[in-house]
């Protein structure tokens, strides 16, 4: 009897800068408006900065909102005539690895730093990542009751002086 090997699939989780979302939200608010490709281009176009624009292009095919061509999918459309519902079904989907392993009543900062690090990712991407989920969870109002306010970046930590030791 042969035994298949299970293959497991690591979750490339997004970490878009809140800025580029936010523009992007902007515009998928205004009735009217659906592109037929996103792609970073057109973010670029739309005030995305050139070096973040494919971060919220993958964060978008991430929430399945664009297909892997830029495409709109039925969630763009979902999320212009239901925002926070829809965006709350993507998010339990594509972040269930998240939510398995912390309750969101209990997420913080640290914890959820702390998984995305764990998954692979560099203490910066996994900052990065903690704070573009916390931010969908809110724009979804999924209550985080124990996520600090301000997003504590370690990068900012002012490095301590080594201090001189003297023999007396």
């Amino acid at each position: 009897m042969s035994k298949k090997k299970e293959v497991s699939v690591k979750v490339r989780y997004p970490s878009a800068r809140i800025k580029g979302i936010e523009g992007f939200i902007e515009f998928l608010q205004q009735p009217d408006w659906k592109p037929s490709k996103i792609d970073d281009e057109l973010l670029k176009r739309m005030g995305v900065g050139k070096s973040k624009a494919n971060l919220v292009v993958h964060t978008l095919q991430f929430l399945d909102v664009i297909d892997n061509d830029g495409v709109p999918t039925k969630i763009f459309d979902e999320l212009k005539t239901s925002y926070s519902e829809t965006l709350k079904r993507q998010i339990r989907k594509r972040y269930a690895g998240v939510l398995n392993v912390i309750p969101l009543s209990i997420a913080n900062q640290a914890k959820l730093v702390s998984f995305f690090s764990t998954e692979g990712f560099a203490l910066d991407t996994a900052e990065y990542q903690a704070k573009l989920f916390v931010w969908l969870c809110k724009q979804a109002q999924m209550d985080l009751p124990k996520v600090e306010g301000e997003f504590h970046r370690t990068r900012y930590d002012k490095k301590k002086p080594l201090t001189e030791t003297t023999n007396e």
